[in-house]
């Protein structure tokens, strides 16, 4: 029994990957718990023979996620996010035990890939931090994508079916977990408060967004680009200067006015999933009439990010894996907060310009620098496939298993 690999599944993505992936080890012969916090997480967990409730105190986690660590014999523990409030505790215990630690993200590269690291993901993530460490690991792989690249698309109403369907989990199970608290830092109801009407008026928000974008790419407008983040992203939270996204467009905005070309613009573009809580485009205006460039700045909540970066000057954000996608199309990007690609040679830092500076002065990135560093990325910490679809999750678990180490 001793040679057995147990694994203790604990947060997961929205939708049933999680639950596909453990089925996938159980017929390997793996043993497979789950910890059930919160309705959303058992409602796409359709099993009771493997479930481990948890309806108790916070204060009361450590102690009994170390015995449930001990009970099933855990040799190894997979979550979604290595920030999460329960994770860091239970990430904690079992590096003392010498548990394996799988953490999933979504993917470093989108679309088409998923992240699983061993260890952490993000700012934790055990990939080299300098250009030669990067160049130094690199060289150990000589197959730039060593899996079949995953053909599954992901369309957004999918992922938005299933993040409709973990909320209405968490509503209807409330009465088993009256203790449950979201890793997020509004509550689940609040949060449809802004997300319901928001998903009403998307018609509207996408063709203003166009009719701005149309504008810009016909009219060859020279613009920088800032794409924003989820204010409840870990890496806003944790990984950052700033604790919300707020924080960030002011540093932006200000610095733009002052120091960036007076014939360019700012073209904000808002997150796809932003709950609508936060009215980012007030706050835009607001801060641009302050700072007398508010004709310079245009906020946008739809279109292609890939056609916006193509055609801008560069990329400014906090660390969003936008920075990854404008280095492959060889823009410049300047990376406010840490980010995995924030490094000589990739994208710019605080460390290496004043973001004052960087208005006139965006560099390229290094393109061989950049191979190595995806051909690393490849091999280390991403995955072909997606969390949502039945095509994507069935790619993403037959790469988790090699990943994994089961054959």
């Amino acid at each position: 029994m001793s040679g057995i690999r147990s694994f203790l599944f604990l947060q997961g993505p929205y939708g049933p990957f999680f639950y596909q992936l453990g089925k996938a080890l159980e017929q390997r012969g793996c043993r497979v718990r789950k910890v059930v916090t919160g309705g959303g997480d058992w409602i796409f967990w359709p099993s009771a023979r493997n479930v481990c409730l948890w309806r108790g105190h916070v204060y009361e986690w450590p102690l009994w996620i170390s015995r449930c660590m001990e009970e099933n014999r855990t040799t190894d523990i997979v979550l979604m996010g290595d920030w999460r409030p329960l994770h860091r505790e239970a990430i904690l215990l079992a590096q003392q035990r010498g548990i394996r630690i799988w953490v999933y993200e979504e993917g470093y590269l989108r679309p088409r890939f998923v992240t699983l690291e061993e260890g952490g993901v993000n700012g934790t993530s055990p990939l080299p931090k300098t250009a030669a460490g990067i160049q130094q690991k690199a060289q150990h792989y000589t197959n730039a994508l060593p899996y079949p690249l995953s053909t599954a698309g992901n369309p957004m109403p999918n992922r938005v079916r299933q993040i409709m369907t973990y909320f209405a989990g968490l509503l209807l199970c409330w009465p088993l977990f009256p203790r449950y608290k979201t890793h997020r830092p509004d509550s689940a109801i609040r949060e449809l408060t802004g997300i319901i009407p928001r998903y009403f008026m998307r018609h509207r928000r996408r063709r203003d967004s166009l009719k701005v974008l149309r504008t810009f790419l016909h009219q060859r407008v020279p613009f920088y680009f800032m794409p924003l983040q989820l204010d409840s992203d870990s890496q806003i939270r944790r990984h950052s200067p700033f604790t919300g996204v707020l924080e960030s467009m002011a540093q932006v905005i200000t610095s733009f006015a002052k120091y960036a070309p007076k014939d360019s613009y700012l073209l904000i573009k808002n997150h796809p999933f932003d709950n609508g809580l936060i009215n980012y485009r007030r706050y835009m205006r607001s801060l641009g009439k302050a700072t007398g460039c508010a004709n310079r700045l245009r906020f946008i909540e739809a279109g292609q990010a890939d056609i916006i970066i193509q055609n801008c000057k560069a990329v400014v954000l906090c660390n969003s894996t936008v920075g990854l996608s404008a280095l492959c199309r060889n823009k410049a990007v300047y990376c406010l907060g840490k980010a995995i690609y924030a490094l000589p040679g990739l994208a710019v830092n605080a460390e290496q310009m004043p973001l004052a500076d960087f208005w006139h002065n965006h560099p390229a990135p290094d393109r061989r620098l950049l191979e190595d560093f995806l051909r690393l990325l490849k091999n280390e910490a991403l995955l072909p496939g997606n969390f949502y679809t039945k095509e994507g999750i069935a790619d993403a678990v037959r790469a988790s298993l090699g990943r994994l180490g089961i054959a």
